[in-house]
């Protein structure tokens, strides 16, 4: 416990500092620390290697080594972009924000049934719940209690400022359908391994155990589904994009649908991580099925 205590300690001086320093002075800490990462401390690089590898087969040795290193350092970007960002309010920092589709989302909106936005760990996927609490004040996710309590409390603390409401995972599936029937925004990641409990689709044409969570839910009590993503443009601004609203329907058995809706899901995902590899979260282990 007093490990936790430290790391939590070090974090919130990390925090402290990352704050004193305009956002592209930030972002040099931040590719430091993804440098510092990718050729020393190599946290998880051998799980990132492999998965390039499996991903783009046609990639030579020099390429999937740059796209390693450009990897680990979109990460540092993250991390340091959610210490700089998440004590501020979205007025504050508008100039490095973009929206668009967000008529989507009104749309969504609009039938009074709520609207889950689905997503995954790709650009700056904790900015795009900060926006998203800042624009419509009631956004929902269920969070995942991390090994450290000190830490889990601080960063859960620094979303709920944001207008983020964290459903616990034990009444996750209540409190997602209680946010519906009240019309409010629930964010979904949906590109984690699922486990025994996924469904199986194909993500970079090869099997992926992927949580069914938001095909069943909008199946199950027809609430909308827009897919989001929040991605970093080179000259260090973010653009928050939202697709046409989705509306789930059973036409031949729910099985079935779930599995269609949820590889349609995950396609989205797909196109986008293509567009920008070296922005999706490639140090999970994806493909566990």
């Amino acid at each position: 416990m007093f490990n936790y205590y430290i790391e939590t300690l070090l974090f919130r001086i990390l925090f402290k500092i990352i704050n004193l320093f305009s956002l592209p002075a930030a972002r040099r800490i931040g590719r430091t620390l993804g440098l510092l990462n990718f050729r020393i401390v190599k946290v998880r690089c051998a799980v990132v290697k492999r998965q390039l590898k499996e991903a783009y087969p046609t990639k030579s040795e020099k390429e999937i080594y740059e796209l390693i290193r450009e990897i680990n350092i979109s990460f540092g970007y993250v991390a340091v972009e959610f210490c700089w960002f998440s004590p501020k309010r979205l007025e504050s920092f508008d100039q490095f924000i973009q929206f668009k589709g967000l008529e989507h989302l009104n749309e969504a909106l609009s039938h009074n049934k709520g609207c889950i936005i689905f997503t995954g760990h790709f650009g700056n996927w904790e900015l795009a719940a900060q926006l998203l609490g800042n624009l419509t004040k009631k956004v929902y996710a269920v969070a995942k209690k991390q090994k450290n309590p000190f830490f889990d409390d601080f960063v859960n603390n620094l979303r709920e400022s944001n207008f983020v409401h964290l459903i616990p995972m034990k009444i996750a599936l209540r409190g997602i359908v209680t946010a519906t029937k009240e019309n409010k925004v629930i964010l979904m990641l949906g590109d984690q391994s699922a486990g025994k409990s996924g469904v199986r689709a194909q993500f970079f044409n090869m099997p992926a155990s992927t949580n069914p969570g938001t095909a069943k839910i909008a199946l199950k009590y027809h609430v909308p589904v827009v897919f989001a993503v929040c991605y970093r443009l080179h000259n260090g601004t973010f653009v928050m994009q939202f697709e046409k609203p989705i509306y789930p329907k059973v036409t031949t058995s729910l099985d079935e649908e779930v599995g269609k809706y949820t590889q349609l899901f995950t396609s989205k995902l797909e196109n986008w991580v293509k567009k920008y590899p070296n922005q999706w979260f490639w140090f999970h282990r994806r493909w566990k099925v």
